[in-house]
């Protein structure tokens, strides 16, 4: 298969693609970057799954290398989850070396502003004590 990134047509003129901000679109296309295609068992068609769906990982220090801060990586986070291209499929514990989140592609965005539109959000970030304490350290430095 070549390199390159495949974007559907139907995706790239949806109402729901159109209303994300040029940062939220360049981080899903970092996901889409991501993904791990292989094509499906016993299909005679050009049929294709994501492989690594529900374990795609995209930390916030990738984000930062990206020259995209920590505030605007997670409303581009909260956009994509809110429209429906991603999910998190586990929130991780932050900090360097420590559980990670792990995401997941999602079709959801094809029935945007449909009654059928199933609402997701980010959850909230619940570290406290200690975790709270250790992140706050380290974004000092």
């Amino acid at each position: 298969m070549p390199k390159g990134t495949f974007i559907e047509y139907d995706l790239l003129e949806s109402a729901a693609y159109r209303q994300l901000t040029a940062t939220a679109r360049d981080v899903f296309h970092r996901f889409l970057k991501k993904r791990q295609l292989k094509k499906r068992k016993g299909s005679k068609k050009n049929e294709w799954i994501v492989a690594n769906n529900g374990e795609i990982i995209f930390p916030y220090s990738e984000a930062e290398k990206m020259e995209i801060s920590r505030a605007t990586f997670a409303r581009c986070l909260d956009s994509l989850i809110e429209c429906g291209f991603i999910d998190i499929e586990h929130s991780g514990g932050g900090g360097p070396g420590k559980d990670v989140s792990l995401y997941g592609l999602s079709e959801r965005w094809r029935k945007h502003g449909t009654p059928e539109f199933e609402k997701r959000v980010r959850p909230k970030d619940t570290r406290q004590g200690e975790a709270l304490e250790r992140y706050h350290r380290e974004k000092k430095r």
